[in-house]
């Protein structure tokens, strides 16, 4: 991924900018000799091991005892450490596969806002097809 360049008045702002931490996760995979494990298959299983091991700290959480978890001490390590191994995991597949983040992110919300009209969709948790 090529370094952001500044961006002009009338441009919109990234909304994210992943480059340092894709750099440096592939510094950190190049050093070990692991960008040859890095097929896009290969890390989406592993992006998905990562999200399981989030899922399994709060399987068995109630919803309020979930909104309370990160004043848990070590429940908030933990969902910390598992949200980077998943942040990590996400960013690299990106890389590999030549995705910008930030657009892609961009065409979603754009795409979700057109499904999810705010005259429709506010305060209902009904699919795009159900509004």
């Amino acid at each position: 991924m090529q370094p952001t360049e500044p961006q002009a008045a009338s441009e919109t702002p990234r909304l994210l900018d992943v480059d340092a931490l894709a750099a440096a996760v592939e510094r950190f995979a190049r050093e070990r000799d692991w960008v040859q494990f890095h097929a896009p298959k290969n890390l989406v299983m592993a992006l998905t091991g990562e999200v399981g091991e989030l899922v399994e700290i709060f399987q068995w959480m109630d919803a309020d005892a979930s909104r309370d978890a990160a004043r848990d001490a070590a429940t908030a390590q933990a969902v910390r450490d598992e949200l980077a191994d998943v942040t990590i995991y996400l960013v690299r597949l990106a890389a590999v596969l030549g995705v910008d983040l930030d657009a892609a992110v961009r065409a979603k919300l754009e795409v979700n806002a057109r499904k999810y009209p705010v005259d429709k969709a506010r305060g209902h948790n009904r699919k795009y097809d159900a509004l």
